[in-house]
């Protein structure tokens, strides 16, 4: 493990998670599903709706980023306040 501090100076720091094993198994079969249903349905609905779900995912992670940058900063002014 890296020097964090030293990683968000330069810039280099990833604050993606990384999968573990059964994310990974997850996503596998996703996949596999996805394509039995492109079979079924076409590439058109498909697309469609995976679009619309990955707008939706946008949005979700953008309210779990902003609730928790919100408790950062509640919990630096309590710790600022004594």
């Amino acid at each position: 493990m890296g020097n964090i501090l030293y990683e968000l100076f330069s810039g280099d720091y990833d604050i993606t998670p990384k999968p573990d094993e059964r994310q990974q198994k997850l996503c596998a079969q996703i996949y596999a599903e996805l394509d039995k249903a492109e079979a079924v349905l076409g590439d058109e609905y498909l697309d469609r709706l995976l679009r619309l779900d990955s707008e939706r995912v946008e949005r979700q992670s953008f309210q779990y980023y902003r609730s928790g940058f919100l408790l950062g900063v509640r919990l630096m002014l309590e710790a600022l306040d004594r």
